[in-house]
């Protein structure tokens, strides 16, 4: 994370993390954090607001690695291809070697990058000294799975806090041992992976491992905070403003919604005055200009009109748009 200090006060900017209540690396950052704040009091909070959703609860990373091992395990004569992306399950990966005590190939860039992070000994490039392998996400797909399936035995395990698919995979459920616990309705993906899905739960305290496919598993091991895990360190941080960093994603609400409660004294007056409430804000300032326009097209009400457009950077934004803007969290101004 990233703490400013200046004449502009004081901004934390917390960039993509986990706050995981019992990991050991999380509670010496706790410690590190409460020292480099001291008694300053946070002005704005940029927050990663990737899963701020009540609907996004997931387990531990440790309880989530453990569950992949299990995955990979119980399926001794297959290989495994893990979906990630160019940077990041670097945990994942080394816990994996560790407790199965093999390596883990990859593709050469990423080869490269583990070699710069100081991993020489646990990857390799070559497919023959290992059966399970890190692919690039965009190449983790059904149809690959099933190719792969025509050389040899493979199943594929994508690491995602994401939910993936709609309905569930009609095939053998018992694949542990234990019965599925429920179904879930999921995002669009394509046709062909929304007649698959199931759900099994591997702990009892965690979500399940889920079954999409008769070749894929997802399990919920993520670098970003699920929702409990953002509302804790908002509490602990109370920040007098906040803004998510994540201006778009699949189910994006402005971090203010849930835990503006949560702020400084000065800014819960100021929402109050706001009223605002999911979308409401923006929806609220653009019925109120709609209406007074089109009961009064007088010359006056078009000057009036006018003065409503703010003048940036010499291009006319209107009250809205910027409001729009602003309430998306912090990013790069698109000017129309």
């Amino acid at each position: 994370m990233y703490l400013f200090r200046g004449e502009f006060g004081c901004m934390l900017y917390t960039g993509d993390f986990r706050w995981e209540p019992t990991n050991t690396r999380a509670q010496i950052g706790r410690s590190m954090l409460h020292n480099a704040i001291g008694n300053d009091k946070v002005d704005i909070l940029y927050l990663d607001n990737t899963y701020c959703n009540p609907s996004y609860s997931f387990p531990s990373r440790e309880v989530a690695a453990k569950q992949v091992v299990d995955v990979i395990a119980s399926h001794p004569d297959h290989d495994i291809v893990i979906g990630i992306d160019s940077l990041g399950k670097e945990d994942l990966l080394l816990h994996i070697a560790r407790v199965l005590k093999m390596k883990i190939w990859v593709w050469p860039e990423r080869l490269q990058i583990m070699h710069l992070l100081g991993f020489h000994d646990i990857f390799t490039t070559k497919i023959s000294q290992t059966r399970v392998r890190a692919v690039p996400r965009y190449s983790f797909s059904i149809d690959t799975l099933e190719g792969l399936n025509i050389m040899r035995p493979t199943i594929g395990i994508m690491p995602s806090g994401l939910p993936w698919v709609v309905r569930p995979f009609e095939g053998n459920n018992n694949i542990f041992g234990l019965s599925p616990s429920s179904f879930h309705h999921r995002s669009k993906l394509s046709a062909k992976a929304q007649s698959f899905a199931c759900i099994q739960n591997l702990n009892e305290d965690s979500r399940a491992v889920e079954k999409y496919h008769e070749y894929i598993y997802t399990v919920p091991y993520s670098d970003h905070s699920c929702f409990e895990e953002i509302k804790e360190f908002v509490k602990l941080v109370r920040p007098t403003n906040m803004k998510g960093i994540v201006a778009s994603s699949f189910s994006y609400v402005d971090p203010l919604y849930y835990f503006g409660r949560l702020l400084g004294a000065n800014l819960q007056s100021k929402r109050l005055n706001q009223n605002f409430e999911r979308k409401g804000g923006e929806r609220v300032e653009a019925v109120h200009t709609k209406s007074t326009l089109e009961n009064d097209n007088s010359a006056e009400a078009r000057m009036k009109r006018k003065t409503r457009e703010g003048d940036l950077l010499g291009v006319h934004v209107s009250r809205v748009s910027i409001l729009r803007r602003i309430r998306c969290g912090a990013k790069i101004l698109e000017l129309d």
